[in-house]
């Protein structure tokens, strides 16, 4: 392993700092096993994206350290490249590490798997892309590798960033808040370049991993490896019936109740009807304004990971 070289990006602020003082550790433990380290971290994502982007090519891999929004980040950088995502999960929510069934806050487990994933075939994973189309601009571009929020949870997720207690406590505290005056939002839609549809929904994401919120199973089944995405709807409830919806999530079961909906989509066109003005999150963080426009891209980023119940490894690509 002496000939891999492996970039390490630590979220300086993930887990109220503790993603720092963690990717030291990653970046000894890497050492010690003979690799080759690039530190590329940086005060800001700006900055950690900049240093990344001028070595990637001399990567053999890209370790991440911080919670989903790190992940996503890593993701845009090696997107399409040959480059390897490793994920060392320590952020708050860590849902798309959830999924995959990766050690959460454990970094000697992580980095093990990381090392071992270094020998082993190449797993490659959809990733969303995210294009807004506010004021008919060009508008931006940005990646998710998790799900992407366009309804209440969104507006939970907003909230919950806001807050300053713990992740599970915030979530649960910002879903009460904002249930108190929340009514169902009045979204358009083009499905796969079809017809505008028009559905007032309560919760709408779209999903590739279909876990978020710190360990909600929106949608149980979703693979990461399939070449779609999951549009995940729940219409036509009131406010108590939403709050009971809740439990159920976490555990996988709301899938076979009326009010929800869940699709295989490629891309989605999604807007507000009336003006209003909504901000999507993805992977726990603020991404366009709507309305947008969000696609599949089948196999865009190659995980440094063993295969899960959510994907499969190539056994033709190795490196």
């Amino acid at each position: 392993m002496s000939r891999l070289r492996v970039g390490l990006l630590a979220n300086p602020t993930a887990a109220q700092g503790t993603a720092h003082r963690v990717g030291r550790q990653v970046d000894h433990l890497l050492r010690l096993a003979g690799i080759s380290v690039v530190d590329l971290s940086g005060p800001s994502a700006a900055v950690a994206r900049a240093r990344a982007e001028e070595v990637r090519d001399s990567l053999t891999a890209l370790v991440v350290v911080g919670g989903d929004g790190t992940v996503s980040l890593g993701a845009e950088i090696v997107a399409g490249s040959p480059v390897r995502l490793g994920v060392v999960p320590v952020g708050s929510g860590n849902d798309f590490a959830r999924s995959l069934g990766l050690a959460v806050n454990d970094p000697e487990t992580s980095t093990r798997t990381l090392l071992h994933a270094l020998s082993r075939p190449v797993v490659a994973v959809d990733a969303i892309e995210i294009t807004g189309t506010w004021q008919h601009g060009s508008g931006q571009r940005s990646l998710a590798l998790g799900n992407l929020n366009l309804g209440f949870d969104a507006l939970v997720n907003a909230r919950a960033n806001r807050a300053r207690s713990g992740h599970a406590v915030r979530y649960t505290t910002a879903v009460l808040r904002e249930l108190r005056a929340f009514t169902p939002l009045p979204f358009w839609m083009e499905i796969d370049g079809g017809a505008r549809i028009e559905l007032d929904a309560t919760v709408l994401t779209l999903c590739n991993s279909g876990m978020f919120g710190r360990g909600m199973r929106m949608v149980p089944d979703a693979r990461i490896d399939d070449g779609v995405l999951e549009l995940a709807t729940v219409a036509g409830i009131g406010r108590r019936q939403l709050l009971r919806l809740f439990p159920r999530v976490f555990a996988g079961t709301h899938t076979s109740l009326a009010a929800v909906d869940i699709r295989p989509v490629e891309q989605l066109t999604i807007g507000l009807r009336h003006g209003r003005m909504l901000r999507a999150y993805a992977d726990g963080e603020p991404r366009e304004l709507l309305p947008l426009t969000a696609r599949v891209l089948p196999g865009a980023v190659r995980l440094l990971a063993e295969p899960s119940g959510t994907m499969t490894a190539d056994p033709q690509d190795s490196q």
